[in-house]
């Protein structure tokens, strides 16, 4: 058994391993206690005449992270030098890490969130008023208690080294999917890295996936970059909160007092007003996504982002750079183009649904010809004429929604008795591929027992939104070249189920477009 600290402190094995360090379950001989020790190991490429200055700044952090006391915060009890290499005693705790707990549990639900979001904010609150910047906010990095406030690890200490976005031989070190858009462009460290890797963690934590994270460390850099990833297990504050902090404009980004409000409202939601008797017509709000059960104007003003908006690309010369500047040698470079989600235009009308007694319309099969579905809703002027609508999950025409975390472009079709899209079948919109999702939304109340909808409805509500996006595109021949799917939740998945004591469902509605004789398509439909 290894001793260091003149044996103070037993090395009793391994409890974890990465590239900046090994971390040790050990004993504490002197008070007779259990500790986390992190051997710290100085990343490859870092040049060797950096790691002394590195190694300082790690320790110089570290004694300025032990000075911080809050109870999100794993408290560091000593440093220490020994036979050169360098370590840091840290407290214990036995919980898995919040990656662990999502792979194992699933998706957390919105209210444990939306705890989870404030306990956070209030540890880095402690850590940005003390002048440390966290770097690292990641799912493998908090810790997730029975009991107990989350813990915040490795404060300070896993991406202290201040060029640590990209070294000299342009290896990344760190997490590139929970890196802000301006770390990655440069700069010095800032509150707002932080914030934006939270807001990335959060959407891990209610989603069960990560917003950004691709097969090649190139693509995933380029997702942070291009992409605004769509949240579909929750709505409201709670969505506000991460949209907001996901805002890849630093300047726009919402601040922590802000991202307190909107935890706290998503904590302890306002009840919503009453429901207006029916009519025959109703006109909604922009975006034409029915809000959530809640309408209290915030004391503050919220980014313009929360408005579904397009947003222009930025030059593919610029991304390049910054790819090419990180690849590793060898690696190949993607071109993701601008995936953010198309703007819907305001003040759009909609038919009230009324009841349907009418059967499903068929689904459409790979290679089968496109039909098209009558419901009661006549879609706008110049939308394609062949559309259909498509169940997804238990009992439904697909089996899953599949991988779908942002607007892309895909090599698969919906088929009847299939499945939804994978990793393997997300590519770039400027290459070949079949279909495109181009919008999505659902429906409030996701904790609410609200009854299934009728075909007709679906179509209204889910098709309506779909439609009216596609007809603002220009595509030569739209209405007889294109066709689209409106894919939306099966009866069972719109049930309201009991996950670790919270009542959540499955209401969220994806839009595809593709080629009415099934060619592939080369240029995005809706940028």
């Amino acid at each position: 058994m290894r001793q260091i600290g003149n044996g103070r402190y037993n090395l009793v094995r391994e409890l974890g391993r990465g590239g900046m360090g090994v971390v040790w379950l050990a004993q504490d001989t002197m008070l007779g206690r259990h500790v986390a020790i992190k051997e710290l190991m100085v990343p490859g490429g870092i040049p060797a005449g950096e790691r002394d200055a590195y190694r300082e700044r790690v320790l110089r952090e570290a004694r300025i992270a032990s000075r911080l006391s809050d109870p999100g915060v794993v408290t560091v009890y000593d440093l220490l030098v020994d036979d050169g290499e360098t370590y840091i005693v840290m407290e214990l705790i036995e919980a898995p890490t919040l990656q662990e707990y999502v792979e194992q549990r699933g998706p957390m639900p919105a209210p444990e969130v939306a705890r989870l979001a404030g306990q956070l904010l209030t540890a880095l609150e402690v850590a940005h008023d003390a002048g440390v910047v966290h770097r690292d906010i990641k799912p493998g990095n908090i810790m997730v208690p029975a009991k107990g406030p989350v813990k915040l690890t490795d404060f300070g200490i896993a991406q202290s080294y201040e060029d640590s976005r990209i070294t000299s031989t342009g290896t990344i070190v760190g997490s590139p999917a929970y890196m802000s858009p301006e770390r990655l462009e440069g700069g010095d460290a800032a509150p707002a890295w932080d914030l934006w890797a939270l807001g990335a963690t959060l959407f891990y934590a209610v989603e069960g996936h990560g917003a950004f994270e691709r097969p090649t460390t190139t693509a995933t850099i380029l997702a942070v970059m291009t992409v605004q990833p769509q949240l579909r297990s929750c709505t409201g504050p709670l969505a506000d909160l991460i949209n907001g902090l996901l805002e890849r404009d630093p300047a726009r980004r919402i601040g922590a007092i802000a991202a307190r409000d909107l935890a706290d409202r998503a904590l302890h939601p306002e009840p919503s007003a009453p429901l207006a008797p029916a009519t025959t017509t109703a006109r909604l709000p922009s975006p034409p996504n029915i809000p959530p059960p809640y309408d209290i104007p915030p004391p503050y003003s919220i980014p313009p982002r929360f408005v579904p908006e397009r947003r222009k690309r930025r030059p593919v010369g610029v991304l390049v750079g910054i790819v090419v500047a990180v690849a590793v040698i060898g690696a190949a470079v993607f071109i993701i183009p601008e995936l953010g989600r198309a703007g819907t235009p305001s003040g759009q009308a909609q038919t009230t649904p009324t009841p349907s007694t009418s059967t499903p319309p068929p689904s459409v099969a790979m290679g089968d010809p496109p039909t098209t579905t009558s419901t009661s809703s006549t879609p706008p002027a110049g939308t394609p004429t062949a559309r259909q609508l498509m169940t997804f999950g238990k009992g439904g025409d697909i089996a899953d929604s599949g991988f779908a975390s942002a607007h892309g472009c895909f090599k698969w079709l919906p088929t009847k008795g299939g499945k939804g899209p994978t990793t393997k079948s997300f590519v770039g919109c400027y290459g070949p591929y079949d279909v495109q999702l181009f919008d999505s939304g659902g429906w409030p109340g996701n904790d609410k027992d609200i009854p299934y909808p009728s075909p007709d409805e679906l179509m209204a509500k889910a098709g309506g939104q779909c439609a009216e996006t596609l007809s603002k595109i220009d595509y030569p021949d739209k209405a007889t070249a294109l066709r689209y799917w409106v894919l939306v939740p099966s009866e069972e998945d719109w049930k309201l189920k009991v996950v670790d004591g919270y009542q959540r469902s499955t209401r969220f509605f994806d839009c595809y477009a593709g080629r009415v004789d099934g060619s592939k398509l080369s240029q995005p439909l809706v940028k």
